[in-house]
């Protein structure tokens, strides 16, 4: 899996580094030995999330960040008659937008869970990778919505290769379940899939999960809920 750029230099005036958009480096996740002293930008690997330095002209994958805008929507109400307002309040569950993942994990805010694939030699079959992941007191991830479907994407996107997930079956494609033995509450197959018809694991692209063989060789990515 191919490491990325992140927006970290030491190109800035003051020849330290710094954020390129300006906000303040209050974290350093450093592999051992980095920075480079000849490297003037840097890197985050997928596979263990530590930053290395590199020449800036290389050809790396990138990501990027938005910040998010706030809108001001002024409402003006005109009273006409006597009226009795009613206002229901839906509860939302409101998580912390950081939390300390212990490496090799990231923490992802919108399901409150910590992803990572550890620092493992090469891929392996499903039933492996299951286990690896439950070293970490894991298990190979589970998908409950779009938003954890488009961040293991985007890994995949990073990494060019598929990454076993958590989905199993064990009655030829007719259902199917999680490692972690939570609900199966989002369908995150790619349309047409599965078609193998036999008891087999899924495995995660860019945009939705297939169905393969367990004993094939993948990536693995790990999840744990908090």
């Amino acid at each position: 899996m191919s490491d990325f750029w992140i927006g970290l230099t030491n190109l800035m005036p003051s020849r330290n580094w710094s954020w390129v958009d300006g906000t303040l480096l209050d974290f350093n996740d450093w592999a051992s030995g980095e920075p480079k002293n000849l490297s003037s930008c840097a890197t985050m690997s997928p596979i263990d999330g530590y930053w290395r330095s590199d020449d800036c002209f290389k050809s790396k994958p990138f990501i990027c960040e938005i910040k998010p805008s706030l809108t001001t929507i002024k409402t003006t109400t005109t009273k006409t008659t006597t009226t009795t307002k009613i206002t229901t309040t839906k509860a939302v569950t409101k998580y912390p937008i950081y939390e300390n993942c212990t490496k090799p994990f990231t923490y992802f805010e919108p399901s409150h869970s910590c992803f990572g694939v550890g620092n493992f030699t090469g891929p392996m079959d499903w039933s492996s990778g299951e286990v690896y992941c439950e070293q970490y007191g894991a298990h190979l991830a589970s998908i409950h919505s779009y938003d954890e479907l488009y961040f293991l994407g985007s890994m995949v996107n990073i990494g060019h290769t598929a990454l076993w997930v958590g989905a199993f079956s064990n009655d030829n494609g007719k259902t199917w379940a999680w490692s972690d033995r939570s609900v199966w509450d989002y369908n995150p197959f790619y349309n047409g899939y599965p078609k193998l018809q036999i008891s087999a694991c899924g495995r995660v692209w860019s945009a939705g999960i297939v169905d393969e063989v367990c004993t094939d060789v993948s990536q693995i990515i790990c999840k744990k809920s908090l």
